[in-house]
C-alpha cells in the first residue's frame, strides 16, 4: 500500500525552513493590503468632495431641520462635558458604599464688649482662599477637588453680640489617610487666618469642639452619581432618536458639521485628524495583510506537503512496501547564506530525536546490512538499482556503499533507471539473484517504487531491501 502518515513534526519544520518566503509573502500582503487600503480611501475622500458642501446644505435645510441638528450637536457636547465631570470629578470618583467624612465644628468665644467675628469666618470661609490653601497642602488635591471634598455648613442663626458662636465644616474622601488630611489642612487654614481677623476685631480665641473621622455608606454621594449617569444615558439616547429621524441632508450636514468641530480642536491641538485616522487605517491593513499573506502562503506549503507523492527521507519502507530499510545516508545540510543561523538551530531541533552520524558512517552500516542480508540469501552478487537516474551526490553514495562491499568480498554492480532504460532490464534478466533499491528521498515517486519492485518480482530477483539517500 502507498498510504502513509504525516509526520506533523516534519511538517512543521518543513514550513519553518520556508521562513524566508514566509517573511517575504509577509512584506507582499502588507503592501497590497495597505496600497488597497489607500486607494480606497483616496476615491472615499473623492466621494465625499463630490458631495454638496457645507454653505449648500445650510440653503436647503429648513430652519426646524437646521435646529435639530444643532440640538444634536449640542446634546453631543453637553453629554461630552458630563462625562469628562465623571471620569475627572473627585466626588464622582468616590465609593459611595464606604465615605470617610471629617466632621469640624469650631467655636469662636470673645468677651462681652466685643463683637463675634463668626460670621468673618464664613465669609472667609465660602471664597475660594480654603480651597487653594488646601491645594497647596496636600499634593494631588487640585482646587476642584477641595470645592467638592469639603462644605461649610451655614448656621440657623447668628448674633453678632452673642459672646460664643459656632460654624461647621465636613470634609469627604475615599480614603481615611486622605480624609485627616483635609481635616488638618482646614484645621491649619483656620490658625492661618485667627490673626489677620483678631488685628481687625480684636482677640477672640477658636475652640475645636468637634473632630471625628468615621465611614460610612454616603446616600447624597450615590444619588448624585445616579442622577450624573441618568442624565448622560437619557440624552444619549434622545440624541440617538434625533439621528435615527434624520434626513439624508440632515445626515450629511451633521456629518460636515461633526468633521470641521473635530477638525478645529485637532488643529488647535496641532493635530491633523485626517491624517491620523488614514495612518491608523493602514496600519490595520498592513497587519492584517500580512497575516492573511502567511495563512495563504502556509496553507499553500500544507497543501504541498500532503499531495507530495515523493519518497521522503522518513519514511518506513517495511510498512509501505513490505521490504526493510537497509540503511539512510543523511545529507550534509547546507544553510543559506542569508542569516543561515537561524536554519544551523532549525536543523538542530529537527534532528533533536534523530541519532545523527556522517554520511560516512551511515554508507558503512547501509553496506554492512546489505552484506548481512546478502549473506542470509547465500548470495555473492547483487545488484544495486533505482528507478530512474540519481542525482550525482546520490549516485556518489551508491558509489561508497559498492567499494566497501569489494572490500568485503561482495560485488555490488549497479542498474539505475530500470523503469525507463531496456538495457538495464536486459542486464537484470538473467543475471541477477538479489537487488537492492537505492533511491534519493524527494527524486522518486512512490508509484514507480512500486512498479519497480513489481518489474523485480517478475524477472524473480529477490529485493533485500532499500538504501535511502537525503
Amino acid at each position: 500500500m502507498d498510504e502513509r502518515e504525516v509526520n506533523l513534526r516534519d511538517l512543521l519544520f518543513e514550513i519553518l525552513l520556508h521562513w524566508r518566503s514566509i517573511i517575504v509573502w509577509m512584506l507582499i500582503g502588507g503592501v497590497l493590503s495597505g496600497s488597497c487600503s489607500y486607494i480606497h480611501l483616496q476615491y472615499s475622500d473623492a466621494a465625499r468632495a463630490e458631495k454638496l458642501s457645507l454653505a449648500d446644505l445650510e440653503s436647503k435645510l429648513s430652519q426646524s431641520e437646521l435646529a435639530a441638528v444643532e440640538q444634536v450637536l449640542l446634546n453631543e457636547y453637553s453629554c461630552g462635558r458630563w462625562q469628562s465631570y465623571m471620569e475627572n470629578s473627585a466626588r464622582m470618583r468616590l465609593n459611595a458604599s464606604r465615605v470617610y467624612q471629617a466632621d469640624l465644628i469650631f467655636a469662636v468665644t470673645t468677651g462681652k464688649a466685643l463683637a463675634n467675628p463668626a460670621s468673618v469666618y464664613l465669609d472667609i470661609l465660602s471664597s475660594n482662599d480654603i480651597y487653594q490653601f488646601i491645594s497647596k497642602k496636600i499634593k494631588g488635591i487640585t482646587i476642584s477637588d477641595a470645592q467638592e471634598l469639603i462644605s461649610v455648613i451655614q448656621p440657623g442663626t447668628l448674633i453678632q453680640k452673642q459672646e460664643s458662636c459656632s460654624f461647621h465644616i465636613t470634609a469627604i474622601a475615599g480614603s481615611k489617610k486622605v480624609c485627616h488630611a483635609l481635616s488638618e489642612a482646614v484645621q491649619a487654614y483656620i490658625a492661618s487666618i485667627r490673626g489677620p481677623i483678631a488685628d481687625t476685631y480684636g482677640d477672640h480665641d477658636v475652640t475645636v469642639l468637634k473632630d471625628t473621622i468615621a465611614a460610612s455608606r454616603s446616600t447624597s454621594v450615590m444619588q448624585e452619581q445616579i442622577d450624573m449617569k441618568y442624565k448622560i444615558g437619557s440624552l444619549r439616547s434622545e440624541t440617538g432618536v434625533m439621528i435615527d429621524e434624520f434626513s439624508e441632508m440632515q445626515l450629511q450636514y451633521y456629518r460636515l458639521r461633526t468633521a470641521d468641530d473635530n477638525e478645529k480642536t485637532k488643529s488647535s491641538a496641532k493635530e491633523n485628524p485626517g491624517e491620523t485616522r488614514a495612518s491608523h487605517v493602514y496600519l490595520q491593513s498592513a497587519v492584517w495583510g500580512c497575516i492573511f499573506a502567511v495563512i495563504i502562503y502556509v496553507f499553500v506549503l500544507f497543501f504541498l506537503y500532503i499531495i507530495d507523492n515523493r519518497l521522503r527521507y522518513t519514511d518506513d519502507c517495511a510498512v509501505l512496501y513490505q521490504i526493510p530499510t537497509l540503511g539512510r545516508i543523511p545529507a550534509v545540510q547546507k544553510p543559506k547564506f542569508f542569516f543561515n543561523g537561524i536554519d544551523r538551530q532549525l536543523y538542530k531541533h529537527r534532528d533533536k530525536e534523530r541519532h545523527i552520524i556522517s554520511d560516512k558512517k551511515a554508507a558503512c552500516l547501509a553496506a554492512a546490512a546489505v552484506q548481512i542480508a546478502s549473506q542470509k540469501k547465500e548470495l555473492h552478487q547483487i545488484y544495486g538499482v533505482s528507478c530512474g537516474l540519481l542525482p550525482e551526490a546520490a549516485a556518489n553514495a551508491a558509489r561508497e556503499i559498492q567499494h566497501i562491499l569489494d572490500a568485503d568480498q561482495v560485488e555490488l554492480l549497479r542498474a539505475d533507471n530500470i523503469l525507463y532504460d531496456s538495457d538495464a532490464v536486459h542486464l537484470l534478466n538473467g543475471n541477477a539473484h538479489g537487488a537492492v533499491l537505492i533511491e534519493k528521498a524527494g527524486s522518486v515517486q512512490y508509484k514507480e517504487i512500486r512498479r519497480a519492485l513489481d518489474l523485480l518480482r517478475r524477472l524473480e530477483i529477490d529485493v533485500l531491501g532499500m538504501i535511502i539517500i537525503e
